[in-house]
């Protein structure tokens, strides 16, 4: 069978991309999803210890920001064969790429070659964008810790350069609405968010200019906008790690459509993407 459909996984670090395709293995090969394996992936090296850590009720680690371990997964849905490809797991390359405006081999030929892309974003460590009308930027404490950062506007400029990089090395011109590659947003780590909004909501009060940008460039039908909880929970009392242990880690985790819906296969994620 032909290789027909390509997508390209691309995400900055601790964007959420670990967890999610931990979860979509699992469930492909315990067959709780209609997309099935064309063939075993070479190396799960990217994501095996998170499907370990899952499996005990522990939280996945971060994959370190200087570790570029490829993954790449063939799986076959709805008669196609597609290859899921994460040429840069740790995310380093990704945020070398914007700051050089260079790309290796390995980068340009996956890109040339894709025509879909999933941009994996965790909204949930967007802080408020910064705003030309005061004074002074004050860093801003992200989730109760000690760790302190202020990205907002240089987080969205950084997202454009990286999608405008994409485009250049893709050999695509903006003069015309953009139909191939598709692009899909994906929103991370959904229930941290804690919100009723849908995930085009989301997108455009997190990140305004990332939006505007690509509702400027984007053929309206030929890119989405989806939420995915591949944990569904934070793994920290007992009694979740013990409910991750007895009911296993691929009956957990669900995504959210652009309507605002929740599914629980977050393996349809992939497929929308395919269909848009």
């Amino acid at each position: 069978m032909p290789v027909n459909n390509s997508a390209l996984i691309i995400g900055q670090p601790d964007s959420g991309k670990t967890t999610y395709l931990a979860q979509f293995l699992t469930r492909v090969i315990r067959k709780k999803s209609r997309v099935t394996l064309s063939k075993m992936p070479e190396n799960i090296k990217a994501i095996s210890d998170a499907q370990k850590r899952l499996a005990s009720g522990e939280e996945p680690i971060p994959t370190n920001a200087d570790e570029n371990v490829e993954l790449h997964i063939p799986v076959i849905i709805k008669d196609k064969q597609v290859d899921i490809n994460c040429p840069d797991y740790g995310g380093e390359q990704v945020s070398a790429h914007i700051d050089s405006m260079e790309v290796d081999t390995k980068w340009e030929n996956i890109t040339q070659n894709s025509n879909h892309w999933l941009l994996f974003i965790r909204a949930g460590k967007i802080v408020q964008e910064y705003d030309l009308s005061v004074s002074s930027y004050e860093e801003v404490e992200i989730d109760g810790s000690n760790k302190k950062t202020a990205i907002g506007l240089s987080e969205q400029s950084k997202l454009i350069e990286l999608l405008q990089f994409l485009l250049y090395v893709k050999k695509v011109g903006v003069k015309q609405n953009i139909s191939s590659p598709k692009l899909t947003v994906v929103i991370t780590c959904w229930d941290e968010l804690n919100t009723k909004s849908s995930p085009i909501e989301v997108l455009a009060e997190k990140l305004p200019l990332l939006n505007n940008f690509i509702d400027t460039i984007w053929d309206h039908k030929c890119f989405g906008v989806y939420g995915v909880a591949a944990q569904e929970f934070p793994l920290k009392s007992q009694d979740a790690k013990d409910k991750y242990k007895d009911e296993c880690p691929e009956n957990f985790g669900y995504m959210v459509t652009p309507e605002g819906v929740k599914d629980k296969d977050l393996t349809k994620l992939i497929e929308k993407a395919l269909y848009l």
